[in-house]
């Protein structure tokens, strides 16, 4: 696969799919919407196994792996598809726009890798402080609002702090075993908590079966390729890109596609968040600091 075709699908699936959980749920709930894309993200990664005829590694780093990968998957989609009752698409981009400072704190502490350089410092400072400065806004909006962001904030966090310990352990498997893994280990949650919460099929709308069926396809199995493909074979500063450039975009959808508004002050908070991540990601170049 050419880079720029990794790169291009990484931005479309991850500007589109805060949207495109929101009209999961139409007409349903959220447990219902999650656990159907998932499932219907693992029917089609066995698909693509068998088409392949690849199997999946059993030793004993590969299995680490996808547990560590399924959790992260079960709580931070949980999560999100909790928070997006509430908080707008575009928030929901921009807060996880913060995940590359999250997870370099989680590195410092399990990988004993750099972060006291003045860029990163800096670059979390002026990114907290666009989240809080969010938060502020939605404290005085709703209570549920206020929920729905510490749901989207840890979720971030949680995936970040996956990320990290994925890295520590280290398994050479290709993304389709980490994706499949990862799947067989959060569908059954998944389903689970969906028959404690709920147990009953919805009848949903057109938009939320065309929408389950996307973050299936896309959401769940071609993004998270895509996005391990970029990583093997691209720098991370290219890769970092990717989380300044889709807050913009999901922004744009949201305003234009689902008539979400936004405050002078939410806009504040984005800015702020947005300059963190660009300082963080690119800081050294200002600085002269080599990371």
């Amino acid at each position: 696969m050419p880079i720029y075709l990794a790169f291009l699908s990484v931005v479309a699936i991850w500007s589109t799919t805060p949207l495109a959980i929101q009209w999961s749920t139409l007409g349903s709930s959220f447990n219902f919407g999650v656990a159907s894309r998932m499932l219907l993200g693992l029917i089609i990664c066995f698909a693509v196994l068998a088409i392949k005829k690849q199997t999946l590694s059993k030793t004993n780093a590969a299995i680490s792996n996808y547990i560590y990968a399924g959790l992260g998957v079960f709580v931070t989609m949980s999560l999100v598809y909790y928070a997006s009752q509430t908080i707008p698409s575009g928030i929901i981009s921009v807060v996880f726009g913060l995940t590359p400072i999250i997870t370099g704190i989680f590195a410092l502490l399990l990988l004993q890798e750099s972060f006291f350089k003045f860029h990163k410092i800096a670059g979390l400072l002026l990114g907290l402080t666009g989240l809080v400065v969010i938060f502020k806004q939605a404290l005085s909006i709703s209570v549920e609002m206020i929920t729905g962001l510490l749901a989207l904030t840890f979720a971030m966090a949680f995936q970040s702090f996956i990320s990290v310990k994925l890295k520590q352990v280290n398994a050479h498997i290709s993304a389709l075993e980490t994706t499949t893994g990862a799947l067989i280990v959060s569908v059954p949650l998944f389903i689970v908590s969906w028959a404690l919460t709920e147990g009953s099929i919805p009848t949903i709308t057109l938009k939320a079966a065309l929408s389950i069926s996307y973050l299936a396809l896309f959401g769940s199995v071609i993004g998270f390729m895509s996005y391990y493909y970029l990583i093997r074979h691209t720098s991370v500063r290219v890769v970092g890109i990717v989380p300044l450039i889709t807050p913009i975009f999901a922004l744009l959808l949201g305003t234009s596609l689902n008539n979400e508004t936004l405050t002078n002050t939410q806009l504040s908070g984005i800015i702020l968040v947005l300059i963190g991540l660009g300082y963080y990601e690119y800081g050294s170049k200002l600085t002269k600091d080599k990371t």
